[in-house]
């Protein structure tokens, strides 16, 4: 998946953040998840790993974004 459309798509889950959607990612090679979601009524993305519950908080979307996409392409996870 392009840096792109990872954007887009939270850049739309920020958008409608009075509603709970959620996005998971699947890690390259691996079956952990990334599950991201925008805390309702607020513009604070949560990426939580299925691997290591490790739950990162953002402002930035294009933070979020650059942080999955690493994470997705990424074999060496803490």
């Amino acid at each position: 998946m392009k840096l792109d459309h990872i954007k887009d798509l939270l850049q739309i889950t920020c958008h409608f953040n009075t509603s709970s959607i959620t996005h998971t990612f699947a890690i390259e090679d691996s079956e952990n998840t990334l599950k991201v979601k925008c805390i309702k009524d607020t513009f604070i993305l949560e990426i939580t790993s299925s691997g290591s519950h490790k739950v990162e908080y953002h402002t930035s979307i294009d933070e979020a974004a650059e942080s999955i996409f690493n994470k997705i392409y990424s074999t060496n996870l803490p």
